[in-house]
């Protein structure tokens, strides 16, 4: 897995993770190993919208309770302090019943908010 570099702007740090996308029988799954972050919907469309809200209520409500960092690095993220931020993804580890199936891959970015 590529480091990830974050990038300060503001009060805030943008980060890009890979989200699976493959379809379970008649519906279709986003996955993002990187944040354990699972949402699905009738169609590729729906699978990703669905994804879009679950990261951002997972960003919300970590940011609210002032946990995001923790939370990543309890699924395995590293965080280096140098003259930018980076933080190291954890290696994803694919559940061996999505091996067979056909996987599509996107991003998606969100913005980790920096603590003074």
């Amino acid at each position: 897995m590529a480091k990830n570099l974050l990038t300060k702007y503001l009060q805030e740090i943008n980060v890009n993770v890979d989200v699976l996308l493959f379809k379970e029988e008649e519906i279709w799954v986003s996955y993002c190993p990187e944040l354990n972050l699972w949402s699905y919907g009738e169609d590729e469309e729906d699978a990703k919208q669905a994804f879009g809200e679950v990261l951002s209520i997972f960003i919300e409500e970590t940011t609210k309770k002032r946990t995001l960092d923790k939370e990543l690095l309890k699924l395995g993220w590293q965080l280096r302090q140098q003259p930018t931020l980076i933080f190291d993804q954890p290696k994803k580890i694919v559940d061996k019943k999505l091996i067979n199936k056909k996987i599509e891959t996107y991003k998606e970015q969100f913005a980790v908010p920096v603590y003074a």
